[in-house]
């Protein structure tokens, strides 16, 4: 069957399924899986060897057992920020509460707080259902010297997020991470400038964008503050750490901590309120502790600022939905165009194949491109193009197989009439052989054959009917010399006349008139007793004389004369049809033997004979 053209309802296919699939997104239900997709992405994605100047100063369950411990003393936590400065970094980032003191050594820490100006404590700005907001340390809440905490959970407990800062410019108050990267880029004379637009800042090689509400797979996201995308860097062997015992006991090198931004924070099992999932989280055991988050973000900073890494961000929601159009297109062209099953698959491998490197290859451009999306509106829009070619096709089928059966029936009627033509044709040539087969050509009345068929039928029903039957037979009188005399066509001519004569002198349908034989004749005269023959006969020699057709050389007369014979059945004397002819041409013989020109009638009953001349 030929292939269907493209049809322009393809295009309505497509459109059609792209807002679909767009209502879908806008509802939330894709949110999960693009995440999930999302996930995917970082975990693919090969580590990055980039030197970042960061260094953890964890606590794990060792430092807690060595400490004796939990929460440290003031006084333990002084000693290691004095060890810490004593390595002169370029800023610390301390990510423990310390709103309330914890003694003894109270005072000493205050001390500390007044004397390190690069030191940052946190603050818990944003209550949340697992907890109310914290305040700062004293002294560093007073001097301006802390920085955010908060971290932002996706509905599935993920850390995809950076919480940059929050408030007013006037009155902003930046994330932890960020106070710090900014401090260590200023050190390299780079600062932030706000663009015109209030949503962007630029920093050296990197222009921050404040999340939009549908970036990527979120939807309707509360975008409160100034929220990015995470960009989590993960490079070989991870950021640079180091254990809280191992600074105490001076086993770390102060040329590990100088000129760099340190993080202090809690790594333990036995404090899991401070660990979260991240994109590379695949069990419990690959949490991230909040210090390496807040480290992670300050390296996401300083790395795209300095060395212009990509920051991870969505399409524009135009583009976005050109890009779930592009892919129902391509599902709608492959559904209309594909015919084998094999090649079904394999393109159809290809496409979602090629639709995942192109996602991934945007991901590692910094680019979060929408997969399910896409790839629901790829399938949806083939199947519904693929149905449609199937109901376009089935209407070909059935447009072909009505015109075919048009064609079919058209053939048909003119065969039909071809038939009933031929029919009617050999009807005409039955009758008309019939006609042959029953009818004398020259005198167009009965021939000798079907009169035999007459008689034989007529005698048995007058038998069955216990009814007369009488027979006439004639001859023309000296019809040879007539035909010497005139000629043959002449002879013909006076037999014909002589017949229509027979036909007009006999009234009834059932009467019968033949041509017997040469110039004889025959009238078979059902349901007619002997006067009735009689008269008939009379009746036929008076009209024949009546047509006064001359015959000099007839030695009976100067016209053309006849003579008769007739005959009566008698069923209880005759018992065949036979006896009947046998008795009409008795008859006839007696006619011409007494002189011709006359009528001979022989009674039913045998040996009586009657002659009328």
């Amino acid at each position: 069957m030929r292939l269907p053209r493209l049809p322009r309802q393809l295009s309505v296919i497509a459109m059609g399924v792209t807002v679909g699939v767009m209502c879908l997104q806008f509802t939330g239900v894709f949110q999960l899986l693009e995440w999930a997709m999302l996930n995917q992405w970082f975990r693919l994605r090969p580590p990055e060897d980039r030197t970042v100047p960061i260094v953890l100063v964890t606590i794990d369950e060792a430092d807690i057992q060595w400490l004796g411990r939990w929460p440290m003393t003031d006084t333990q936590l002084a000693a290691l920020l004095n060890r810490l400065k004593a390595a002169r970094p370029t800023a610390i980032g301390l990510d423990l509460y310390r709103d309330l003191p914890i003694e003894p050594g109270h005072a000493e820490l205050l001390q500390v707080f007044r004397t390190t100006p690069n030191l940052f404590g946190i603050q818990k700005a944003i209550g949340n259902p697992t907890g109310t907001a914290v305040p700062p340390p004293p002294v560093l809440g007073e001097r301006g010297q802390i920085g955010i905490n908060d971290l932002l959970l996706d509905a599935d407990g993920t850390v995809r997020r950076n919480l940059l800062s929050i408030g007013s410019e006037q009155q902003e108050v930046m994330a932890l991470g960020t106070r710090l990267a900014l401090i260590y880029l200023e050190t390299q004379k780079i600062k932030p400038r706000r663009s015109s637009n209030p949503n962007q800042v630029h920093l050296g090689q990197a222009h921050f964008e404040r999340l939009h509400p549908n970036t990527g797979g979120y939807v309707w996201l509360d975008t409160g503050g100034f929220q990015t995308l995470a960009n989590f860097l993960r490079i070989p062997g991870g950021l640079s750490a180091t254990s809280l015992k191992a600074v105490m006991l001076g086993q770390v090198p102060p040329t590990l901590f100088q000129d760099k931004l340190v993080f202090i924070g809690v790594k333990a099992e036995s404090t899991w309120g401070d660990r979260f999932y991240t994109p590379f989280t695949t069990d419990s055991k690959t949490t991230w502790a909040g210090v390496e988050i807040h480290a992670n973000v300050a390296a996401q900073i300083i790395t795209s600022a300095m060395a212009g890494r990509p920051l991870l961000r969505g399409l524009p929601e135009a583009v976005e939905w050109a890009w779930i159009l592009l892919w129902a297109g391509v599902g709608t062209i492959l559904g209309w165009a594909l015919r084998s099953l094999v090649w079904a698959i394999v393109l159809v491998a290809a496409v979602v194949g090629l639709l995942l490197g192109a996602a991934y290859g945007a991901f590692l451009g910094g680019w979060w491109v929408v997969v399910i999306s896409p790839l629901l509106a790829f399938k949806t829009a083939g199947l519904i193009s693929r149905s449609y070619w199937i109901v376009e096709v089935l209407k070909q089928a059935n447009l072909q197989l009505e015109q075919k059966v048009q064609e079919r029936t058209q053939e048909l009627r003119a065969k039909n009439r071809a038939l009933e033509q031929a029919r009617l044709q050999a009807e005409t040539a039955n009758q008309a052989l019939e006609r042959l087969a029953r009818i004398d050509d020259l005198t167009q009345v009965a021939n000798r054959r079907f009169f035999n068929e007459v008689l034989q039928q007529e005698w048995q029903r007058m038998q069955r009917l216990q009814l007369p039957l009488s027979l006439i037979l004639l001859d023309v009188d000296c019809f040879k010399l007539y035909n010497d005399t005139y000629g043959h066509p002449a002879g013909d001519a006076c037999l014909s006349r002589i017949a229509d004569a027979l036909q007009a002198s006999v009234q009834r349908s059932t009467d019968f008139v033949a041509r017997y034989g040469g110039e004889e004749f025959a009238i078979l005269l059902p349901n007619t007793p002997l006067p009735g023959a009689m008269q008939v006969a009379t009746n036929i020699r008076s009209t024949v004389k009546q047509l006064a057709i001359p015959h000099t050389r007839s030695s009976v007369s100067s016209l053309v004369t006849l003579s008769i014979g007739v005959a009566c059945i008698d069923l209880r004397l005759l018992s065949s049809p036979t006896q009947l002819v046998q008795r009409a041409d008795e008859a006839l013989y007696q006619a011409k033997a007494s002189g011709r020109d006359r009528i001979v009638v022989l009674e039913s009953v045998p040996d009586v004979t009657r002659e009328i001349s």
